[in-house]
């Protein structure tokens, strides 16, 4: 596991103004899928943000990382930034990922895609759907009908990813830190606890 500062200047808070506007995109972007605790913004007090490919077997191993610290922490909001760096059909199920948020079913279907053995292929994709309970008829419209908006949300990600200087999957970017690899849920929890801390400052 590789752990660095991205910037030791930015505030934990990626609402204030001191965020550069291409990081306040990565945290904000409405289309980016998420998972927010009720009452969000104003309960959750730390974002997750999550760079990640759903053909990379370290993600597959953050996902129920990610899970289990989402079950207990409901001030934590996780925000899934889709970075598919391992070819075309990684792109494919990133979009149909995306355009399930149209249905409501983009959670499942994140799940049963990292739930796929192996690398996927695209009856992969598809199988994943159906166990998800996604209408892969509606799926299909809504990535169409979608697509600009799906493939800016994809070119943001990239831009924001190599402007974060990233080599690869996963990275986690928890307050003011980005940490590199499958942390464990002790790491990721450690990482939460420390961006609470600097957010409420020294003595407090």
């Amino acid at each position: 596991m590789l752990v660095f500062a991205a910037t030791a200047a930015w505030p934990v808070n990626a609402a204030t103004p001191a965020f550069p506007d291409w990081v306040v995109r990565l945290f904000e972007n409405p289309l980016a899928p998420r998972v927010a605790p009720r009452g969000a913004p104003k309960v959750g007090d730390v974002t997750v943000v999550e760079f990640f490919d759903y053909n990379c077997p370290y993600c597959k191993a953050m996902h129920p990382v990610i899970a289990k610290v989402l079950a207990s922490d409901r001030k934590v909001r996780v925000v899934y930034r889709d970075w598919p760096v391992l070819g075309p059909v990684s792109v494919a199920a990133a979009k149909a990922a995306i355009a399930a948020q149209y249905q409501g079913r983009h959670d499942a279907f994140h799940a049963a895609l990292f739930a796929s053995p192996g690398r996927l292929t695209d009856d992969a994709i598809r199988a994943a759907a159906v166990r998800a309970k996604v209408d892969w008829a509606r799926l299909e419209r809504d990535r169409s009908a979608h697509g600009p908006e799906i493939d800016a949300l994809l070119r943001e990600t990239w831009d924001g990813a190599q402007r974060l200087g990233l080599q690869g999957t996963p990275v986690v970017l928890v307050g003011r830190h980005l940490l590199a690899g499958a942390l464990t849920e002790q790491q990721l929890r450690d990482a939460i606890a420390q961006a609470r801390a600097e957010e409420r400052g020294p003595g407090v």
